[in-house]
């Protein structure tokens, strides 16, 4: 009795446990009144699951916690696919996916476009060859936050939620076609799981469900994979066959066609539509590309393709996906091709676009934040100018390059007023710094703010150093060493030792030299001509020389041989014409003050030496109070030039901000038009044919009225007649 009595305790106790867990857990228990199973059947119904490790944690079992778990409703796929701001960014996860998959055997992905075999609208299809999915990867990848390529150093993937947000952000509906090989004893495998937002949405789930099948091969048979029960499985397929494209199990299995024993396919339908109802994705302007429409377009730089070449990438790679895919890894990995719409896609390098190349190498400060700790952590930045930029083409920015992956296409670092940085191009690979989630920037981080950093510098340093090679003039005031130019019948110093101004009139006094009793350096300048004192020379004595208009170069520089004094252009013709003049006289004064006086005998005859150091002190005293008159002149006018040219850059800015404006309203102005003229035409089309109508039915009625009235004529006849014969 005893032993009974213990016995019916232990069993009660157990049994009320029971009931507790399947009161925390209500999916193990079926509502069809099944036999109750400790397995949550979350595997076989698709419920989508986060994963910690390999263990899910949004329906798991909870046998031994009664921990709450959080819900995740259909209404988190659409915002979280917002993360994905630029469609052609979407469609690039869904590349990088199959390019992951080159450690697996892929040797190509080919992104295509198919018809919707019910209402015949475009579906986008990915597909790949790679090692495909085995039924446990695929509940993977349809979960929330689970990766296996976060350790991988060669893989990009590392969230476990681009899969997701990528599909959701281009189309509402997906449906996933993968076969694995077979590996560690089991059979190959294929599966199929479809995550359909209109699915979940018009029939009211309140949680996300993922409809999947299994299936296994094996000596050319293929046998359904059960993970619970055949009902579960029947379910998932008839969900599927209601829910996707393919109406019945050989429309599915057709999808494997072509497959071979290994591969994954991605069809997307149901595509998202912009604010004027046509689709985001535009399949018709490119049969051999895939473009979009909206704000990324822009019609002016499209008309730029033909002029500019070498910029083609910069000028359409916002909304052509070929464009895009073709810089979008710097290395393409050996034997693997992407194929568009047929055809396909040439790698091409950015620095082959480049000229004037220079290589520099940036690394990042050792224990900084976000940084990895290995050695030879380093990026190597190519910078140079596009071979379009003596044009002066307003294309400048860095690609950034993460584990091959570009992730800052065009980066513009140095938002400048002016033209600087115009056409300066720069490539690198970063692997020190953390993409976002969508893969199109950098994770706001020190390290980050670091390279942005040397990177200003080293595109501000490259433009000081080779803008002149493209048609720029550099605003830092750098001395450099030009060759003069002489024009005829104006006056050259040539430099060598012990300098001499020469003029094209033959004069045997033409040298002359100045002692001065200082050895300073003294330069006046920007008045066309140039006043310059020189300290010791080779010969011990000071010198002192002109150099008028003809020492100033086409570019408007004036130069000597050791400095550079910038002209403005705008310094009036007479200006300059008296400084030659005034080089001319001094030549001829100095010929007169060495020419030999007529004895007098009155006079004593005064020593050269005595005679000349006056005239040179008198000569010297009026060339310094004309020149410092002339510079004074210069500078007003240099500074009312500048005034002007900076007043008419920001004119020039501001109306080119006005037409970029002005043009932006034309299109939307163009395109109200366009509707406007079609709503007109589709009006006048049903007044017409309405018109149309109601003449047909006046005619109609008249003939009916007609018709009555002789009907009417006819019975007052008849009535007149009856009245006759009874009277």
């Amino acid at each position: 009795m005893r032993m009974e009595i213990q016995t019916l305790v232990k069993n009660r106790r157990l049994f009320h446990r029971l009931l507790y867990l399947f009161s925390l857990n209500p999916l193990s228990m079926s509502l069809r009144g099944r036999r109750p199973s400790l397995e949550p059947p979350a595997n076989s119904s698709g419920k989508l699951e986060t994963m910690k490790g390999n263990m899910p944690l949004s329906r798991k079992k909870q046998v031994k916690s009664a921990i709450d778990h959080v819900r995740v409703h259909p209404k988190f796929l659409h915002s979280n696919a917002t993360s994905h701001r630029w469609a052609l960014g979407a469609v690039a996860e869904l590349v990088d996916n199959a390019v992951d998959e080159v450690l697996n055997g892929a040797s190509f992905v080919n992104v295509d476009v198919s018809l919707h075999p019910r209402n015949r609208s475009p579906m986008l299809v990915i597909e790949d060859d790679g090692g495909g999915m085995t039924p446990d990867r695929m509940r993977q990848c349809m979960s929330l936050g689970y990766s296996a390529k976060s350790k991988g150093a060669n893989t990009i993937g590392q969230y476990g939620n681009g899969f997701k947000t990528s599909t959701m952000r281009l189309a509402a509906d997906v449906i996933v076609f993968s076969r694995s090989r077979a590996s560690n004893g089991h059979r190959a495998t294929q599966s199929i799981g479809m995550l359909s937002f209109t699915f979940l949405r018009q029939t009211g789930h309140d949680d996300i469900v993922v409809p999947m099948i299994d299936y296994e091969i094996g000596d050319g048979e293929v046998w359904k994979m059960l993970r619970t029960t055949l009902n579960d499985w029947t379910h998932n397929l008839e969900t599927i066959q209601t829910w996707s494209p393919y109406g019945s199990e050989e429309e599915l299995f057709d999808q494997f066609t072509g497959m071979k024993d290994h591969g994954t396919k991605i069809v997307l339908y149901n595509l998202w539509e912009d604010d004027q109802g046509q689709l985001e994705l535009d399949f018709d302007t490119d049969p051999s590309d895939i473009q979009i429409r909206g704000a990324n377009r822009d019609e002016k730089k499209i008309q730029m393709v033909q002029r500019f070449p070498n910029s083609r990438h910069f000028l359409t790679y916002r909304h052509s996906l070929r464009s895009y895919v073709s810089i979008l890894y710097l290395k393409m990995p050996p034997g693997f091709k992407i194929i568009l719409r047929g055809q396909e896609v040439q790698h091409h390098n950015l620095t082959d676009d480049l000229m004037f190349t220079q290589e520099l190498t940036y690394r990042p400060q050792s224990g900084a934040e976000h940084v990895t700790k290995e050695a030879d952590m380093v990026a190597v930045v190519t910078i140079g100018f596009v071979k379009d930029a003596k044009d002066h083409v307003n294309i400048q920015g860095f690609n950034v390059y993460h584990k091959n992956r570009l992730i800052k296409p065009f980066w513009k670092i140095w938002n400048c007023t002016g033209s600087d940085g115009r056409g300066i191009i720069g490539v690198l690979e970063a692997n020190f710094v953390e993409p976002a989630h969508d893969k199109q920037g950098f994770e706001r981080t020190t390290v980050l703010s670091r390279l942005e950093s040397r990177l200003l510098q080293m595109q501000k340093n490259y433009w000081a150093n080779n803008c002149h090679k493209v048609g720029y003039v550099s605003k830092r005031s750098k001395k450099k060493s030009i060759p003069p130019i002489s024009l005829s019948g104006e006056c050259v110093v040539i430099r060598g030792q012990g300098s001499t101004m020469s003029s094209p009139i033959s004069d045997p006094h033409a040298d002359l030299r100045l002692s001065l009793p200082s050895n300073s350096l003294s330069e006046g300048r920007r008045g066309g001509g140039v006043l310059r004192t020189y300290g010791e020379s080779t010969s011990g004595r000071q010198r002192l020389e002109i150099e008028p208009a003809s020492a100033i170069s086409r570019s408007g520089s004036l130069t000597n041989g050791n400095s550079v004094a910038k002209v403005n252009e705008s310094v009036p013709k007479d200006s300059r014409k008296s400084l030659e003049d005034l080089g001319r006289m001094f030549v001829r004064r100095a010929a007169v003050a060495e020419a030999p006086h007529p004895p007098q005998g009155q006079q004593r005859p005064v020593t050269s030496n005595g005679h000349k150091a006056a005239v040179e002190v008198e000569i010297l005293k009026q060339l310094k109070d004309e020149n410092d008159q002339i510079r004074e002149r210069c500078r007003r006018l240099e500074e009312a030039s500048d005034q002007s040219l900076w007043f008419e850059i920001d004119r020039n800015r501001k109306l080119e901000a006005q037409l970029l404006d002005l043009e932006q309203q034309q299109a939307v102005y163009r395109r109200n038009l366009e509707k406007c003229i079609r709503e007109r035409d589709s009006l006048h089309v049903a007044l017409e044919e309405e018109r149309q109508l109601r003449e047909h039915e006046d005619e109609e009625m008249r003939k009916k009225l007609k018709v009555a009235l002789l009907r009417v004529r006819e019975l007052e006849s008849e009535n007149h007649r009856l009245r006759f014969s009874r009277c």
